[in-house]
């Protein structure tokens, strides 16, 4: 029998296809196969009956740059030149059967091709290895995304062989669901050499976890590293990502720096290896190790047979067509199975397998040795000579494609001109070969160049100076726009965002990036500039509109940043506070922004009110409690707020279950439904007796706000420690067990934490990609006053003791609690930062409601009247002088917890020196005081440019950029970096807090057309 393999270089080229193809080649002496040799040396050793046929490039793509029909379509034309000159390379031989594989399209032409070139033979066989659209959707780049001319190509491809088979039934299913043609099963042992199992070499190390493949995304590389996160540090010796990256279609991205990633913000010490040998991985898996494969999707996946049978422990992800195989054909033979939509409750055998290694392999040798290798399938010849089932009106269609697109080549090279000459075609073909990796180099410079020429607007200083000339001319086709209808006011709006929206939001929100990506969009949007004069506008057109609440937010906004209501915008915005029935809002504004000579004691009174009235906790009633704790006392109790949880609340507590505290019976879990209208007690329920850990669950009547439901989860507790997290957050196993160690080591420690990563996750909470880690190792308490993420509750836990001596949590917060009752205890405490990653967001892709500016109002009396003067006698009255000259140093230079550049925080500079003035008049810290006043009012005259011409903005911009520049100069001149944890100043303008927060536009709803 001779058998053509319509592929490329079989005993050079590195790849599964290939080494498939060379096994059976192996495997099946009495078959003479014949490939194509394009870049593989004729001299190449190769088996007997394996030979090359040199490849004969006669068609190039390039050809048909000018063919524009309808049908065949462009992108059938790869498949078309590779199946003729396939054909070509091989024409006027005979064969019996033509084997090609599906991860390649051209089998869709090579029937006509074949027939053109007068190539006899007696069929087309599909070797069924995996779609490649498939592959593309699940990788990094395009994930999730569609390729349907790729998708088209396959299914007529499909459809056109005479017959298919291939080694998994997994995929031979998934191709019966789209096509009812009959297709072969060829048992992987069929060629597959089984190596001998074996014990693993002695060692007194832990063993070592290897992932094996190529990095792309169903292959599951970042399933690995989270598992590696959540395993106890103790219970390996190394862990390794062992295989190729893949790359975006332009080779500009690739798998190894998402991943790279990934491992930095998880603070593991996972190394990257390039491929193995097969000797080499004969050697790993003989050694003391582990192999993982959690593969999203896989046909079968043979790295995972070659390392079960070697002896070799492996966890496998159940998107792997493997999985099947080995329950169908060796259900005894033990393995880990990943379910690759709840990842976490594959670490309890993982966890076992590495207590009890020896042991493991032991018995997982003792069954390969023992178990029945013979099999009964038909072999490959048998295949190749099954009758032919195809769809004659798919080979018809493509025949008739081939037929026009290869009249059209030969009318192309009866046209006269010397690329037609069969010798410069020949050398035209070797020359564009030689050419394309220049080609690309100059694609790569190209695009290196335009990067460059965009750089300099990364900077907000640079991007804010070139645009500032635009500013009036924007202006006034924006703010004279016609107001007639809601149309027209819906149009002005959209038109305001524009002009203030920083950062993208605006593009995010309603994607249309198609307007705000090019380059002269960037430079007539997103001023940083004027702020007030067009926070005033949407405030304007937002009260036409009748979002009321929306539109004092915008003019509060102006009278925060200058510190003063020149508009006379106060009695409207404490108006209608009151009237949306923010009340205790309008008391702080009202406080800190009213008459002048009243300022200091109102503020004063609203936060000594705050230590009064949430002193006690009271009692509460319940709809109902469900209590199934055991115990009297525990050592953490973990309290949950619960409100349309139902979705999320199993995978939150499965992943909890795996705390070691929990498992020690050291830790309770408080579930608090704040009368959700979800199924939150049903899936309680149906999951707790699984979960047989300590919990209770407690639901109240009404809905309440989740500072309430803290405080109903406070009485409730039975232990001196507290954990608080929303089910879309959790932490890592050891996290609890960590942080209450550095409790009991220090009496006076009240709140320690560690870092924590905001990651997003698909409907099932499984890993997408990371969005920004927390970072928390340069740690100054003071900071919290900062930036309040310096401390949280995510990989954070504190004494119960907190609340027993400075009061409980707010509940007329409905978003901002957790910033007030840190600013109101934060003066008494004692805080701490563990360098270790140990908590974790789950943003899940909900539908999002209409953006509303709760928070930031709320933050009126939770964040803003802590940073007046008496907020900060508040904060400082018991502290030494040294301390609050370190946070003016701070206030200078300083790195949010989720950002990596230095930021500056003006505002709270000067209300902290003016304290400092009272305190310590002689402080050398009052250096810096008149700068910090300076460019302050600098920033001020930025925000708000009174009388404006086309060339004033521009001016202002260039004048405050020198003023920050000459400030900076002095106060480096006598910095002390010890003061400000190793940083220096450095003001940009657009890094200063007044930028960075409660900047971003509320966007509210629009009409969609």
């Amino acid at each position: 029998m001779k058998v053509l393999i319509a592929d490329f270089d079989l005993f050079s080229k590195v790849g599964g296809g290939q080494t498939f193809y060379r096994s059976i080649i192996k495997k099946n002496p009495q078959i003479d196969f014949y490939y194509i040799a394009e870049k593989e040396p004729l001299q190449t050793t190769r088996p007997p009956n394996a030979h090359a046929i040199p490849y004969q490039e006669q068609l190039l793509l390039s050809d048909f740059k000018n063919f524009f029909e309808v049908t065949p379509p462009k992108w059938v034309e790869r498949a078309f030149v590779m199946a003729s000159n396939i054909a070509a390379s091989v024409a006027n031989q005979q064969f019996d059967v033509i084997d090609v594989p599906d991860y390649e399209q051209w089998g869709m032409f090579l029937r006509p091709a074949l027939q053109h070139y007068r190539v006899n033979f007696s069929k087309i066989a599909l070797s069924m290895h995996g779609k490649i659209s498939k592959t593309l959707r699940l990788d990094w780049f395009d994930f999730g995304k569609d390729n349907i001319p790729l998708d088209l190509q396959e299914k007529m491809q499909y459809k056109t062989v005479d017959m298919r088979y291939g080694i998994s039934k997994s995929y031979l299913d998934e191709w019966r669901e789209i096509s009812d043609l009959e297709s072969h099963y060829y048992h992987p042992l069929h060629f597959l050499d089984l190596p001998k199992p074996t014990r693993n070499l002695p060692s007194e190390a832990p063993p070592s976890l290897n992932f094996i493949g190529r990095t792309e995304k169903r292959k599951g590389p970042d399933i690995f590293i989270d598992l590696v996160w959540w395993l106890p540090r103790s219970s390996y010796s190394k862990a390794q990502l062992i295989g190729p990256h893949s790359y975006n279609y332009n080779n500009t991205q690739s798998s190894e720096s998402i991943l790279q990633s990934m491992v930095k913000n998880r603070q593991k010490n996972i190394a990257m290896r390039p491929p193995m040998k097969r000797e080499e991985l004969a050697e790993l898996f003989a050694s003391k190790s582990v192999t993982f494969l959690p593969s999203r999707y896989d046909t079968l996946n043979l790295v995972a047979l070659e390392s079960l049978f070697s002896g070799c422990p492996t966890a496998i992800g159940n998107g792997a067509g493997i999985c099947r195989f080995l329950t169908e054909s060796f259900p005894e033979v033990p393995f880990i199975n990943i379910d690759i939509n709840d990842i976490y409750s594959s670490l309890p055998a993982i966890g076992q397998v590495l207590d009890n290694y020896e042991d493991y392999r032991r018995k997982l040798v003792d069954t390969l040795l023992s178990i029945n290798l013979e099999v009964t399938d038909p072999i490959l010849e048998e295949i190749y000579n099954q009758s032919v089932v195809s769809d004659g009106e798919t080979q018809q269609e493509l025949e008739q494609w081939y037929s026009q697109l290869m009249t059209y080549w030969e009318d192309g090279q009866q046209d006269f001109g010397i690329y037609k000459i069969p010798g410069v075609k020949l050398v035209k073909s070797q020359l564009k070969s030689q050419l394309k990796p220049t080609y690309k180099q100059f694609k790569a410079t190209l695009n290196d160049v335009k990067a460059q020429l965009i750089k300099p607007l990364e900077d907000s200083r640079n991007a804010q100076t070139v645009k500032a000339s635009k500013l009036v001319s924007r202006y006034k086709a924006t703010f004279n726009a016609s107001e007639l209808n809601q149309k027209d006011l819906t149009y002005k709006v959209k038109e305001c965002w524009r002009l203030g929206s920083a950062f993208g939001e605006y593009v995010s929100a309603f994607q249309e990036s198609a307007n705000l990506s090019s380059l002269k969009d960037k430079l007539s949007n997103g001023y940083q500039i004027d702020r007030i004069r067009l926070w005033r506008e949407i405030a304007r057109i937002e009260e036409l509109r009748g979002n009321d609440l929306v539109s004092a937010t915008y003019k509060l906004r102006g009278i925060r940043l200058l510190n003063n209501d020149i508009f006379g915008d106060l009695s409207f915005v404490l108006r209608t506070l009151e009237t949306k029935g923010f009340t205790r809002e309008a008391q702080a504004v009202e406080a800190i922004y009213g008459k002048p000579a009243e300022r200091n004691e109102r503020c004063q009174e609203l936060i000594e009110q705050s230590l009064r009235d949430n002193a006690v906790n009271p009692e509460r009633e319940y709809e109902f409690i469900d209590d199934r704790r055991q115990k009297s006392t525990y050592r953490v109790s973990i309290i949950v707020s619960l409100y349309n949880a139902a979705d999320k609340l199993s995978l939150f507590l499965k992943a909890l279950q795996h705390q070691t505290l929990i498992n020690k019976g050291e830790a309770e879990i408080i579930l608090v439904d704040s009368g959700s209208p979800g199924d939150e007690y049903a899936v309680f329920k149906q999951l707790e007796p699984k979960l047989n850990i300590p919990i209770i669950y407690a639901r109240s009547q009404q809905r309440e706000t989740i500072q309430t439901a803290w405080n109903r989860g406070i009485s409730l507790s039975k232990a001196p420690y507290l954990c608080f997290l929303g089910v879309d957050e959790n932490i890592l196993p050891d996290c609890l067990e960590v942080l209450s160690k550095e409790l009991d080591k220090d009496p006076q420690l009240d709140w320690v934490i560690g870092h924590s990563l905001v990651t997003n996750v698909d409907k099932q909470g499984s890993w997408v990609s990371d969005i920004m880690p927390y970072y928390r190792k340069e740690y100054k308490q003071d900071l919290v006053y900062l930036e309040t993420c310096y401390l949280s509750w995510v990989g954070a836990l504190y004494r119960r003791s907190i609340h027993e001596r400075f009061g409980y949590y707010d509940g007329s917060f409905r978003g901002a609690g957790d910033t007030e009752f840190k600013n109101r205890v934060l003066p008494f405490i004692k805080s701490k930062v563990v360098d270790r990653t140990l908590g974790v967001f789950w943003n899940y892709p909900d539908e999002r409601t209409t953006q509303s500016p709760l928070a930031e109002l709320e933050d009126m009396r939770a964040w803003y009247l802590h940073r007046t003067l008496p907020g900060i006698r508040y904060a400082f009255s018991n502290r030494k002088v040294e301390e609050l000259e370190q946070l003016i140093y701070l206030s200078l230079c300083y790195r949010k917890s989720y950002c990596t550049h230095t930021s500056s925080d003006l505002e709270y500079a000067y209300n902290l020196s003016l304290y400092l003035k009272e305190i310590a008049p002689n402080s050398q810290a009052l250096k810096y005081f008149k700068g910090i006043e300076t460019l302050l009012n600098a920033y001020r005259g930025l925000d708000w440019m009174p009388k404006l011409s086309r060339f004033s903005p521009i001016a202002k911009v260039l004048e405050t950029r020198k003023i920050a520049h000459t400030i900076q100069q002095e106060h480096q001149t006598s910095w002390n970096k010890e003061m400000s944890l190793g940083l220096v100043p450095n003001y940009k303008i657009f890094n200063d807090n007044r930028h960075e927060q409660h900047s971003v536009l509320w966007l509210t709803e629009v009409p969609k057309n």
